[in-house]
C-alpha cells in the first residue's frame, strides 16, 4: 500500500516563486467628461461680479481725482481773489495820498514857493502816478468833456452863455480814478448849464459903458490871473504828466 503523502506545498518548493497576480490588460483612457453647465455659470457670474467691482473702483477713483482737481482749482481761485482784493485795497489807499499831494502843491503855489522846487514835487507826484498806472490805477479825464454820470458826480452847475458848452465839465473838484477798468472813485465836478437869462445878462453887461475898457485892460494880476512867465498848478501838472520820462 502506497504511503500516504501530503500534497506538496508550493511554499516548500524552492523553485516556486511567490504568487504574482496576473497582469490585467491596460484599461482604456477615460474619455473627457462633458463640462458642467452649473459650474460654467458660476465662473461667469464671478467674472461679471469682478468686472462690476473693478468698474466701481475705477469710477470712485475718477470721482476722487475730479474732486481733488476741483478743490485745488477752487483753492487757487480763492487765493488769487484774496491777493487781488489786498492789492486793490492797497492801491486805493494811494488815491488819498495823491489828493494830499495835490493839496500840498496848491498850498505851495499860493505861498509862492520856488518854481523849480514846485516842478520837482510835481515830477515826483507824476512818477508816483505813473507807477500806479502800471499797476492798473488810472485817472478819469473829465475836464472839458461832456458830463458822464457813470464816472462823475455833479455837485454844482455854472451858467454859461454858449449853448455848445451846455453839459460840459467846467471844474474838477475831486479827481476820479479807475482800477483795472472799474470806477474806483467817481469824480466830483461842476458842469456848465446854458441859461437864457445868463446869456441876456452877459449881453447887457457887455453893452454897459466901461465894459469894453474893462475887457481890454483885463483883470489885474492878483485877481485870479498869474503873472506873465508863471504857470498855473494845472498847467505844470499837465506838462509834467505829458513828459513822464523827464528827470
Amino acid at each position: 500500500m502506497a504511503e500516504d503523502r501530503p500534497f506538496p506545498d508550493p511554499d516548500d518548493d524552492p523553485a516556486a516563486g511567490p504568487d504574482v497576480p496576473e497582469a490585467s490588460p491596460a484599461a482604456p483612457a477615460p474619455a473627457d467628461e462633458p463640462s458642467d453647465p452649473g459650474r460654467a455659470d458660476a465662473y461667469e457670474g464671478r467674472t461679471r461680479l469682478a468686472e462690476e467691482r473693478l468698474a466701481e473702483v475705477l469710477a470712485a477713483y475718477r470721482k476722487v481725482k475730479t474732486d481733488n482737481e476741483a478743490f485745488r482749482d477752487r483753492t487757487t481761485r480763492n487765493l488769487e481773489r484774496r491777493f487781488d482784493q489786498r492789492r486793490e485795497s492797497l492801491l486805493l489807499k494811494f488815491i488819498d495820498i495823491l489828493d494830499n499831494m495835490d493839496r500840498a502843491l496848491e498850498s505851495a503855489q499860493t505861498a509862492y514857493v520856488d518854481q523849480s522846487l514846485l516842478e520837482g514835487l510835481i515830477l515826483v507826484r507824476t512818477q508816483l502816478l505813473q507807477t500806479l498806472q502800471d499797476e492798473g490805477l488810472d485817472r478819469i479825464p473829465v475836464l472839458g468833456l461832456p458830463y458822464d454820470p457813470h464816472v462823475s458826480e455833479a455837485v454844482g452847475a455854472e451858467a454859461v452863455d454858449d449853448p455848445d458848452q451846455n453839459g460840459i465839465v467846467l471844474k474838477e473838484l475831486m479827481r476820479g480814478y479807475r482800477l483795472n477798468g472799474r470806477v474806483a472813485r467817481a469824480s466830483r465836478v461842476v458842469i456848465a448849464e446854458y441859461r437864457v437869462e445868463g446869456a441876456a445878462r452877459s449881453a447887457s453887461a457887455a453893452s454897459e459903458p466901461g465894459a469894453a475898457e474893462g475887457a481890454a485892460t483885463g483883470p489885474a494880476p492878483g485877481e485870479g490871473e498869474v503873472a506873465d512867465g508863471e504857470l498855473t498848478l494845472e498847467e505844470i501838472i499837465a506838462r509834467t504828466e505829458d513828459e513822464p520820462g523827464e528827470g
